[in-house]
């Protein structure tokens, strides 16, 4: 029964949703000009290096081997001109994450010599700002690199453009990155694609994605493209007037052979959002379905363009949707190495109900306050020596759960609390955060039965505590159960077996996890397994947009994008 039950989830998976999040999208998933398919993987399975210099970034970047590599911390000591620190990425097979939000890297990025299989993703680069010399991009893919995918990264104030693809590289994608300017310049020139007319090398090439992207306050090259196929699609542009003021904002440009599909995107604030003039007779820009709101200049296309050899239709969105979303999502806003990226494992995803608000429980010998700035909800506790407050919380999973507690403790000295759950209990000391508007977060593991838990959190030995406030909950580790065949002994149990502290699922049902693109948990649910496919069942009430669900059963464990309208 297992074996049919499996190939019916996943059948019923690969039906209802498209895009497997592990993989990359577009161009950079094929050969060349082909639908043949490449399986970009970066640095594959090989064991994650953490690196927190420069130099042993650089190092891995540059050798033999299949690589992972996570940056922690901001490293290289910055750049101007083509004089500073530069990560040259020289070596095929190699993936570059960013392990928290918004990781600063003080280096453009350079990919050259003909390296292919690379992944990079969640990293900012903040450049000097825009000159009219031949200085560094911040990123620059060349030397007929190829099969390069640029994820949830954010590209700022480029000298000579943000992030080009020239000089013979083919199949990349961009995803869910920001190219932007901060600083007013002539010269905010933003994504060049072939540098130049007479480029021979880049002739078939220069095949380049662009999908769920965010092109901020560019003056022009939003792309500008010169010989590929390339693909614009469900990208958000806007502009604006304080940083654009006084110079020739150009948008998506098709030059000397390339040729453009720009669709679903939205252009607001843009001056010449379609610019033809860089056609030489041989460029293409087919526009379909785009929204122009507040916008000057040429909004029609020219000629017919391509079509894409990948499939992208099941999760693109409509048009009216793309703002929300790219605004939500893009950038470095990754909290960790995503699942799927290079062996990297993270504890069970949060239940449902992960955030809870202490003011919310029982308080004995203490109050619900907000007269200090900075908390979450309605307020936060406020301890009396000798209080406590009891708050109940629910899970479905038994098993070791991590609280991350936000605690604001503005006096001299560290202050303790005794937080149980039936008879597990952890007496952890919250150190001075310097002010009580100051709010600062502390880990803390508890054992918690399925149901609903009175999780207690009291001070200690007659003393004052710290203020808390929100505090959510982690399954890190499940128990470990035995099914209660006491209460049903027969060949096909049903859906759901409760016992006192456990909840075991029968076979016939497939667990659904949904998240946002972020990785937060947003439904979970246990579906039979003849309904999987009923995607708008089991999104009902969410907000339109796109969202990654995660299928798991006995030998099944699948994660597609999926697109709610």
């Amino acid at each position: 029964m297992n074996k049919v039950l499996t190939a019916l989830c996943v059948l019923a998976v690969s039906a209802s949703a498209a895009v497997d999040q592990c993989k990359p999208i577009g161009w950079a998933t094929r050969s060349g000009r082909t639908s043949t398919e490449f399986n970009v993987t970066g640095g594959g399975n090989a064991t994650p290096i953490t690196v927190t210099t420069f130099a042993d970034l650089q190092k891995y970047a540059k050798d033999s081997s299949p690589r992972v590599i996570y940056i922690d911390g901001t490293l290289g000591d910055g750049w101007s001109g083509t004089t500073g620190s530069r990560l040259n990425i020289t070596a095929s097979n190699k993936t570059i994450i960013g392990l928290k939000p918004g990781t600063l890297l003080k280096a453009p990025i350079h990919i050259t010599s003909k390296a292919s299989n690379i992944i990079v993703r969640n990293i900012v680069i903040q450049g000097p700002g825009s000159n009219a010399d031949q200085a560094w991009d911040n990123l620059t893919i060349e030397g007929e690199s190829k099969n390069i995918w640029i994820d949830h990264c954010e590209f700022w104030d480029g000298q000579d453009g943000n992030a080009d693809v020239v000089k013979g590289s083919d199949n990349v994608t961009f995803t869910w990155c920001i190219f932007g300017y901060k600083k007013k310049s002539t010269h905010n020139l933003s994504n060049l694609i072939g540098s130049s007319d007479n480029e021979p090398v880049s002739e078939g090439k220069l095949n380049v994605t662009y999908m769920f992207n965010w092109w901020k306050a560019a003056n022009q090259r939003k792309p500008r493209c010169r010989y590929g196929n390339v693909h614009v699609v469900n990208n958000l542009l806007t502009g604006d007037a304080s940083i654009t003021n006084g110079t020739d904002v150009l948008g998506v440009s098709a030059g000397h052979m390339c040729k453009v599909r720009t669709e679903r995107n939205v252009f607001i604030n843009e001056a010449n959002p379609i610019y033809t003039g860089n056609a030489n007779g041989t460029g293409v820009n087919e526009v379909i379905d785009n929204i122009f709101t507040n916008c000057s200049g040429n909004t029609k296309g020219t000629g017919t363009s391509f079509t894409p050899p990948y499939e992208y239709t099941s999760f693109m969105l409509k048009a009216s949707e793309v703002e929300a979303a790219v605004k939500a999502n893009a950038g470095a806003t990754l909290k960790s190495p995503m699942e799927c990226d290079a062996n990297y494992v993270e504890p069970e995803p949060p239940t449902p109900d992960k955030q809870y608000q202490a003011e919310k429980g029982t308080i004995t010998g203490g109050v619900s306050e907000s007269s200090n700035g900075g908390y979450h909800g309605d307020g936060y506790v406020n301890f009396d020596k000798g209080g406590d407050v009891v708050v109940k919380v629910k899970v479905d999973t038994a098993g070791q759960y991590k609280f991350d507690i936000d605690f604001a403790n503005g006096s001299s000295e560290a202050r303790s609390l005794a937080i149980s759950a039936g008879l597990d209990t952890s007496t952890t000391s919250f150190k001075t955060t310097g002010g009580w508007t100051v709010w600062e977060t502390s880990e803390v593991l508890i054992n918690l039965a399925v149901g609903e838990n009175a999780v207690k959190f009291a001070t200690v030995d007659g003393n004052d505590g710290p203020n808390i406030d929100q505090f959510d909950v982690t399954l890190v580790k499940a128990a470990e159960v035995k099914p209660d065949t006491s209460k049903d002994t027969t060949d096909n149990p049903p859906v759901s077996i409760f016992t006192k502290t456990m909840q075991v699922t029968a076979p016939s049902v497939c667990r659904v996890s949904i998240f946002d693109t972020k990785g937060s948990l947003v439904r979970r649910l246990n579906v039979e397994f003849a309904k999987i496919g009923d995607v708008a069942w089991m999104t009902r009430g969410l907000p339109a947009g796109l969202y990654v669900m995660r299928v798991k059963t006995v030998g099944v464990d699948r994660s597609k994008f999926i697109a709610v309208k």
